[in-house]
Protein backbone atom coordinates (compact mmCIF):
# COMPACT_ATOMS: atom_id res chain seq x y z
CA UNK A 1 0.00 0.00 0.00
CA UNK A 2 0.96 3.62 -0.51
CA UNK A 3 1.15 4.05 3.28
CA UNK A 4 4.28 1.87 3.27
CA UNK A 5 6.13 4.14 0.82
CA UNK A 6 4.70 7.63 1.38
CA UNK A 7 6.79 10.38 2.91
CA UNK A 8 5.93 12.98 5.52
CA UNK A 9 8.96 14.95 4.27
CA UNK A 10 7.66 17.54 1.84
CA UNK A 11 7.31 21.29 1.44
CA UNK A 12 3.93 22.97 2.08
CA UNK A 13 3.17 26.52 1.03
CA UNK A 14 0.03 28.68 1.06
CA UNK A 15 -1.42 29.88 -2.27
CA UNK A 16 -0.29 33.40 -1.37
CA UNK A 17 3.42 32.41 -1.23
CA UNK A 18 5.59 34.20 -3.76
CA UNK A 19 7.82 32.49 -6.30
CA UNK A 20 10.86 33.70 -4.34
CA UNK A 21 9.56 32.30 -1.04
CA UNK A 22 8.72 28.98 -2.66
CA UNK A 23 12.09 28.68 -4.39
CA UNK A 24 13.86 29.47 -1.12
CA UNK A 25 11.89 26.77 0.72
CA UNK A 26 12.52 24.22 -2.04
CA UNK A 27 16.21 25.02 -1.97
CA UNK A 28 16.45 24.87 1.83
CA UNK A 29 14.61 21.54 1.98
CA UNK A 30 16.28 20.18 -1.19
CA UNK A 31 12.93 19.33 -2.77
CA UNK A 32 11.70 19.48 -6.36
CA UNK A 33 8.06 20.30 -5.58
CA UNK A 34 5.83 21.97 -3.01
CA UNK A 35 2.27 21.15 -2.05
CA UNK A 36 -0.03 24.16 -2.00
CA UNK A 37 -2.47 23.96 0.91
CA UNK A 38 -4.98 26.26 2.53
CA UNK A 39 -4.96 27.17 6.24
CA UNK A 40 -6.73 23.86 7.09
CA UNK A 41 -4.22 21.70 5.16
CA UNK A 42 -6.64 21.05 2.31
CA UNK A 43 -4.74 20.46 -0.91
CA UNK A 44 -5.13 23.17 -3.53
CA UNK A 45 -2.40 22.15 -5.94
CA UNK A 46 1.16 21.15 -6.56
CA UNK A 47 4.04 23.30 -7.79
CA UNK A 48 7.22 21.87 -9.27
CA UNK A 49 10.40 23.52 -10.43
CA UNK A 50 9.28 22.59 -13.94
CA UNK A 51 5.98 24.45 -13.45
CA UNK A 52 7.84 27.55 -12.30
CA UNK A 53 10.25 27.34 -15.22
CA UNK A 54 7.46 26.77 -17.81
CA UNK A 55 5.69 29.92 -16.63
CA UNK A 56 8.75 31.93 -17.66
CA UNK A 57 10.50 32.19 -14.33
CA UNK A 58 14.22 31.67 -14.73
CA UNK A 59 15.99 28.88 -12.92
CA UNK A 60 19.75 28.56 -13.23
CA UNK A 61 20.15 24.95 -14.36
CA UNK A 62 19.73 22.65 -11.38
CA UNK A 63 20.24 25.45 -8.86
CA UNK A 64 17.69 27.98 -7.68
CA UNK A 65 17.99 31.68 -8.24
CA UNK A 66 18.01 33.90 -5.21
CA UNK A 67 15.31 36.55 -4.93
CA UNK A 68 17.60 39.32 -6.15
CA UNK A 69 18.23 37.44 -9.42
CA UNK A 70 14.53 37.37 -10.28
CA UNK A 71 13.08 40.55 -11.69
CA UNK A 72 10.67 42.30 -9.32
CA UNK A 73 7.51 41.08 -11.12
CA UNK A 74 8.69 37.46 -10.90
CA UNK A 75 9.76 37.77 -7.28
CA UNK A 76 6.37 39.15 -6.22
CA UNK A 77 4.25 36.75 -8.28
CA UNK A 78 2.30 34.27 -6.21
CA UNK A 79 2.75 30.62 -6.96
CA UNK A 80 -0.99 30.30 -7.51
CA UNK A 81 -0.27 31.67 -11.01
CA UNK A 82 1.77 28.59 -11.95
CA UNK A 83 0.61 25.69 -9.80
CA UNK A 84 -0.86 22.47 -11.14
CA UNK A 85 -4.48 22.09 -10.06
CA UNK A 86 -5.62 19.45 -12.50
CA UNK A 87 -5.35 18.08 -15.99
CA UNK A 88 -7.39 17.73 -19.16
CA UNK A 89 -8.86 14.30 -19.94
CA UNK A 90 -11.10 13.65 -22.95
CA UNK A 91 -11.88 17.34 -23.27
CA UNK A 92 -12.86 18.03 -19.66
CA UNK A 93 -10.96 19.37 -16.69
CA UNK A 94 -10.08 16.83 -14.00
CA UNK A 95 -8.76 17.55 -10.53
CA UNK A 96 -5.22 17.11 -9.35
CA UNK A 97 -4.12 13.49 -9.35
CA UNK A 98 -3.94 12.11 -5.82
CA UNK A 99 -4.01 8.76 -4.09
CA UNK A 100 -5.00 7.42 -0.68
CA UNK A 101 -2.82 5.71 1.96
CA UNK A 102 -4.61 2.41 1.23
CA UNK A 103 -4.08 2.64 -2.56
CA UNK A 104 -2.14 -0.31 -3.95
CA UNK A 105 1.46 0.67 -4.79
CA UNK A 106 1.21 -0.87 -8.25
CA UNK A 107 -1.84 1.27 -9.02
CA UNK A 108 -0.05 4.41 -7.83
CA UNK A 109 3.06 3.49 -9.86
CA UNK A 110 1.01 2.90 -13.01
CA UNK A 111 -0.83 6.19 -12.55
CA UNK A 112 2.44 8.09 -12.11
CA UNK A 113 3.99 6.45 -15.16
CA UNK A 114 0.90 7.12 -17.31
CA UNK A 115 0.95 10.83 -16.42
CA UNK A 116 4.75 11.16 -16.41
CA UNK A 117 4.94 12.47 -12.85
CA UNK A 118 7.49 11.84 -10.10
CA UNK A 119 5.37 12.65 -7.05
CA UNK A 120 1.76 12.10 -6.06
CA UNK A 121 -0.02 13.79 -3.16
CA UNK A 122 -1.55 11.38 -0.65
CA UNK A 123 -4.87 12.56 0.76
CA UNK A 124 -7.22 11.35 3.46
CA UNK A 125 -10.14 9.27 2.21
CA UNK A 126 -13.66 10.56 2.84
CA UNK A 127 -12.96 14.19 3.75
CA UNK A 128 -15.09 16.84 2.07
CA UNK A 129 -17.72 16.37 -0.63
CA UNK A 130 -16.99 15.19 -4.15
CA UNK A 131 -18.38 18.43 -5.58
CA UNK A 132 -16.04 20.48 -3.40
CA UNK A 133 -12.99 18.40 -4.32
CA UNK A 134 -11.49 19.29 -0.95
CA UNK A 135 -8.83 16.80 0.02
CA UNK A 136 -6.96 16.76 3.32
CA UNK A 137 -3.23 16.32 2.75
CA UNK A 138 -1.59 13.35 4.48
CA UNK A 139 1.77 12.83 2.77
CA UNK A 140 3.60 12.73 -0.57
CA UNK A 141 4.47 9.64 -2.57
CA UNK A 142 7.73 9.88 -4.49
CA UNK A 143 8.13 7.61 -7.51
CA UNK A 144 11.57 6.48 -6.34
CA UNK A 145 10.13 5.38 -2.98
CA UNK A 146 7.87 2.83 -4.68
CA UNK A 147 10.77 0.76 -6.04
CA UNK A 148 12.60 0.97 -2.72
CA UNK A 149 9.52 -0.21 -0.83
CA UNK A 150 8.84 -3.07 -3.24
CA UNK A 151 12.47 -4.25 -3.06
CA UNK A 152 12.27 -4.20 0.74
CA UNK A 153 9.05 -6.25 0.65
CA UNK A 154 10.68 -8.83 -1.65
CA UNK A 155 13.63 -9.10 0.73
CA UNK A 156 11.22 -9.65 3.64
CA UNK A 157 9.45 -12.44 1.76
CA UNK A 158 12.80 -14.05 0.88
CA UNK A 159 13.80 -13.99 4.56
CA UNK A 160 10.49 -15.57 5.59
CA UNK A 161 10.89 -18.29 2.97
CA UNK A 162 14.49 -18.93 4.06
CA UNK A 163 13.44 -19.30 7.71
CA UNK A 164 10.66 -21.67 6.67
CA UNK A 165 13.14 -23.75 4.63
CA UNK A 166 15.68 -23.75 7.50
CA UNK A 167 13.00 -24.94 9.91
CA UNK A 168 11.91 -27.68 7.49
CA UNK A 169 15.51 -28.92 7.12
CA UNK A 170 15.92 -29.02 10.91
CA UNK A 171 12.63 -30.87 11.38
CA UNK A 172 12.94 -33.38 8.52
CA UNK A 173 16.52 -33.35 7.35
CA UNK A 174 15.33 -32.66 3.78
CA UNK A 175 15.17 -29.44 1.73
CA UNK A 176 11.87 -28.06 0.44
CA UNK A 177 11.16 -28.75 -3.21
Amino acid sequence: QVSQAMSKRYVKVPPSATVTETLTLLSDKQQMCALVVDHEDFLEGLITLGDISRMGFELDGESYLSGDQLNSDEACSTISSCLTQGFQYQGSERGLLTCFPDTDLTTAKNLMEARGIKQLPVVKRGVGHRTERRRKLVALLYYDSIGHCLRKEIENWKAIYQRKEDFHILATGHTLQ
